[in-house]
């Protein structure tokens, strides 16, 4: 037979084992949860790879056409969106070039 502090010992230890189990059941639970969660958002980035072309054509043609245009209203909705317009200056025209000596004359 046990005494009485054998069965306390074995009954505490048996009390820390549920707990551990019922632990152990609710981690493993909210573990689950957010994996389903990573893996949701893992195929919405995975989808939307493909349109990132699209989305990068969109923004520079309406860049172009607020620059063009002189549209306030849609370079703002650019700069609400987080992205900055700058325009180049136009390409500033070739220096003249100097005449140089007609073909097939050389120097002396």
């Amino acid at each position: 037979m046990l005494s009485k502090w054998q069965h306390n010992l074995l009954v505490g230890l048996g009390a820390l084992a549920l707990l551990l189990v019922i632990a152990n059941g609710v981690l493993f639970t909210q573990n689950r949860a957010a994996q389903a969660s990573l893996n949701r958002r893992q195929a919405f980035v995975q989808q939307t790879v493909p349109l990132e072309g699209l989305y990068n054509e969109i923004v520079k043609t309406l860049a172009q056409m607020g620059v063009k245009d002189n549209d306030r209203q849609v370079l703002n909705m650019l700069a609400a969106q987080g992205l900055t317009i700058t325009v180049n200056a136009p390409a500033a025209a070739p220096a003249a070039v100097a005449p140089s000596a007609p073909a097939g004359k050389g120097t002396k």
